[in-house]
């Protein structure tokens, strides 16, 4: 690994094929040259293999799945992959600004080994094209876990925006791929127990808002009930409060959730 490049970007992406060259491009155009890009296919039925193969260039690896496994298993199959020491983690559809990496791995440089996780702010890019700011939330290491109000501000923490040093990667276990969403929201949980989190003020990734609304009302109502009894000693040992009010909430965000799946089909 030490002869590999320093960092690893992963991009999982499922049928995006018309908008995974604009994704691609922005990580290509980093001013931080050293690095490769992974590229995994979830089992796409559209041109992806075609976009990937356009870009000729030795950083870029195109690996398909033999089946669709969902984001979570995607992004474990490109980590298995990678070479690098740091892995960063882009979105089928989003943009990195071209100093993106450069401006996380100098923070790596200056900061203390604990160090684990670089975060960015995001812009987010509606579907008029108008942009609205995505501030990130302040992470304290260990306090996911105790403190509701981080706990729900990190799910505003998109994993596109992070660098994550692999040791703790590794010491955390990677993405659950049980969860058909918020498996980054988990993942941070881990890690912040861990390690360091710290975020830069900038917003460094277009988030480029194109998923369904209903599909993924669902998929977070799923996953919100899975981290509840994955988490459920440890929370209300010490947060009962917070496992009260989401078990609420879940009960009555249960009937919008399936209605929307219905008209999702």
């Amino acid at each position: 690994m030490t002869d590999g490049p320093h960092v690893s970007v992963v991009i999982p992406t499922y049928n995006r094929a018309p908008l995974l060259g604009r994704s691609v491009r922005s990580v290509l155009a980093q001013t931080y040259r050293d690095f490769e890009l992974i590229v995994v296919d979830d089992g796409s039925t559209d041109e992806t293999a075609a976009v990937v193969e356009g870009f000729e260039d030795p950083r870029v690896t195109y690996v398909r799945l033999a089946r669709k496994g969902g984001a979570g298993a995607a992004r474990n199959a490109g980590v298995r992959l990678a070479r690098g020491r740091f892995l960063a983690f882009q979105d089928s559809d989003d943009e990195w600004l071209p100093s993106k990496l450069s401006q996380q791995m100098s923070e790596f440089e200056r900061g203390p080994s604990t160090l684990g996780v670089v975060y960015t702010d995001m812009q987010r890019v509606w579907g008029d094209g108008t942009t609205s700011r995505l501030a990130a939330p302040d992470v304290h290491s260990g306090r996911l876990l105790g403190d509701t109000a981080a706990f729900y501000q990190v799910c505003d923490l998109g994993v596109q925006s992070t660098v994550i040093r692999r040791e703790f990667l590794d010491a955390a276990g990677h993405f659950d791929e049980r969860l058909p969403a918020l498996e980054d929201l988990e993942l941070f949980i881990r890690l912040s127990a861990l390690c360091d989190f710290r975020r830069l003020r900038e917003p460094l990734v277009r988030y480029h808002d194109t998923a369904g609304l209903s599909k993924d009302r669902y998929a977070k109502w799923v996953s919100r009930k899975l981290i509840l009894r994955l988490y459920y000693k440890e929370l209300l040992a010490r947060n009962p409060a917070f496992v009260l009010r989401e078990a609420l909430w879940l009960c009555a965000a249960r009937v919008p959730a399936e209605w929307a799946r219905m008209r999702e089909g």
